[in-house]
């Protein structure tokens, strides 16, 4: 894949920062999203790795975190729905990278796409997407919200959480209904995006890859505070990820992490940065 700026960065040297910076007007020019001359409101939501409490061995109430089924010695077809998952398929595989403390952590693991693993020992596993079964992606919290059992109003990750975690008698029913399953795969160092790239926190967004192709880096500026504005750099996609204005911010690794992805949620206007023929 061709780097989106190679002409520009062509002109400087590695650390050529001030020149780089005074030049920005002449090798930079804004464009939408897409062909249209609209300017669209879109939506901007937080990503991040979750730390999980987890053990090396299947405890009463925890729930399984797999390799991809690929790495099994017997053929299994990896694209079964989430619901024939929990029933058992993958068990007696030799798939378990590690037993996460329930299915509701483990569901919001499969949701952010990596996360880190805090084993009884208090030894750590990092864990990255390794694929997924490819059925579809369904929105719980709007699954949620058409049922009325949450409200549309400042709805956020900790209001599915707490009603799942209220309501664990129905809980496995609802995240059935997301038929789409993560499998993972340990990994070393720094986490990093589709791109190949590792993830900045508060720079790096998964886009649509349709719209915004890895590497471009995006003007964000909030929809009800113009001054509220910043650079984004496509690092990252996501199944959830669609629409040429939906951008998913990475905000880093642990609890402070957590309640600021948690939170965002913010209607936003997006422009891309083309570099100047």
């Amino acid at each position: 894949m061709k780097h989106p700026y190679k002409n520009v960065c062509d002109k400087y040297e590695e650390n050529d920062f001030k020149r780089f910076k005074r030049d920005f007007l002449e090798n930079f020019e804004l464009e939408n999203t897409t062909e249209s001359k609209r300017k669209t409101v879109g939506k901007l939501t937080g990503y991040y790795e979750p730390e999980i409490r987890a053990f090396s061995y299947p405890k009463k109430g925890s729930y399984p975190i797999y390799k991809h089924p690929s790495k099994s010695e017997t053929k299994i077809n990896a694209e079964v729905t989430r619901k024939k998952i929990n029933e058992g398929y993958l068990d007696d595989h030799n798939l378990e990278i590690a037993w996460v403390e329930n299915e509701i952590e483990a569901f919001f693991l499969h949701i952010q796409g990596s996360g880190r693993l805090r084993l009884e020992n208090n030894k750590t596993i990092k864990v990255r997407y390794a694929g997924s079964n490819k059925k579809r992606y369904t929105s719980l919290g709007k699954i949620l919200i058409q049922k009325g059992y949450i409200s549309k109003k400042n709805v956020d990750m900790y209001k599915i959480k707490k009603w799942l975690y209220k309501n664990k008698n129905k809980s496995r029913e609802f995240l059935n209904m997301n038929q789409r399953y993560i499998f993972f795969e340990k990994y070393s160092g720094n986490i990093k995006g589709s791109s190949g790239m590792e993830l900045v926190p508060y720079i790096s967004v998964a886009t649509d890859k349709r719209f915004i192709k890895k590497g471009e880096m995006i003007i964000i500026q909030s929809s009800d505070n113009r001054k509220e504005i910043f650079i984004g750099i496509a690092h990252d996609e996501g199944a959830a990820i669609k629409g040429e204005n939906r951008i998913d911010l990475f905000s880093g690794h642990g609890v402070k992490a957590e309640r600021i992805a948690a939170k965002l949620n913010k209607k936003i206007f997006v422009r891309k940065l083309i570099q100047k023929k």
